[in-house]
């Protein structure tokens, strides 16, 4: 009873998981492995800092992971917007086969019409050409012959 029993070590080894007792309450105790258990602990304090290879002091600051941060955010609305992009390109593109099979068959119809039209001007083009000369020779007889006459509603006041 009087050994304080060791905790489980942190990276799997003769503990399990974790730190030994003896360390928190402050006494060393010879740790497996060979690392400084105070070096987790430090790490364990700083979750924020990357570990980074050995020897290199404490991690990035605030500025620098702000950076990152922004650099992230920044790649996420590149990518979002490149997939609305692209979902929009989509969408014209389906909406514009719609529309041309829509057409396709008024296409049709509408060459109708336009022919239709132009049988229609033609007749008439050929109907003026026919009739000019006799409605000229009405028109001119009408203005030529005049003769004088009172209207029927014209009233003779005294």
């Amino acid at each position: 009873g009087g050994q304080q029993r060791a905790a489980p070590c942190p990276h799997g080894g003769p503990g399990g998981q974790g730190q030994p007792q003896g360390e928190a309450a402050g006494t060393r105790q010879e740790h497996h492995g060979g690392h400084r258990p105070d070096a987790v602990v430090g790490a364990a304090q700083h979750p924020h800092q990357d570990l980074g290879v050995a020897g290199e002091g404490p991690g990035p600051g605030p500025a620098v992971l702000q950076t990152r941060k922004a650099r992230r955010l920044k790649q996420a609305k590149e990518e979002a917007q490149m997939e609305v992009e692209q979902y929009r390109r989509e969408r014209e593109q389906e909406f514009q086969s719609k529309q041309q099979a829509a057409m396709g068959s008024q296409g049709n119809l509408s060459a109708e019409v336009e022919q239709a039209t132009r049988r229609q001007v033609q007749g008439m083009q050929s109907s003026q050409q026919r009739n000019r000369e006799r409605v000229l020779a009405q028109l001119l007889g009408m203005v030529c012959d005049v003769r004088p006459q009172v209207h029927p509603n014209y009233r003779i006041t005294a």
